[in-house]
């Protein structure tokens, strides 16, 4: 996984995290930067929020993010989270055979698929994702048809 995307940043916070909790974002900051990966505080706490990450009471009584500190984010949160991003950066939803293809404005493909997969929809079978464009493989026609009405419904904010 390449480092420099959001997966494979998130992948390291997860690292980072099973090694050692860190007592806040800055000391993810450092650790990632050990690591060669550049990130903003901005962006790592976009991440632990995406992750379902917060933080909790360690021994001697501080607070520290570590892993399973808040487990998943509901499905009911993640479907609104999902539905304010895709009135924010999807532009366009088509469906053919087995896949439904996602635009969305140039860079927001991967965190739009990295959504999608926390959905847990038994239908989809995992996504694929560029910088603008993202496939979302579904088990079956008829219920690809199905998906695809969905994140239309979402694009049109209903």
């Amino acid at each position: 996984m390449n480092k420099y995307t959001k997966p494979g940043r998130q992948a390291a916070i997860r690292e980072i995290l099973a090694e050692r909790p860190a007592a806040d974002q800055a000391a993810i900051v450092l650790s990632l930067r050990k690591r060669g990966i550049r990130a903003a505080q901005a962006s790592i706490s976009r991440d632990l929020r995406e992750m379902g990450l917060g933080k909790a009471r360690v021994e001697g009584g501080g607070y520290a993010y570590r892993p399973g500190t808040s487990g998943t984010p509901s499905p009911a949160a993640v479907e609104k989270r999902l539905r304010s991003v895709f009135r924010d950066v999807v532009v366009d939803v088509k469906d053919t055979s087995h896949l439904v293809l996602v635009k969305t404005f140039p860079g927001n493909a991967n965190g739009v698929a990295s959504l999608i997969d926390s959905l847990e929809w038994p239908e989809i079978l995992g996504t694929v994702a560029g910088d603008d464009t993202l496939l979302v493989v579904v088990d079956s026609p008829s219920r690809r048809a199905a998906l695809a009405r969905r994140f239309r419904a979402l694009l049109q904010g209903s």
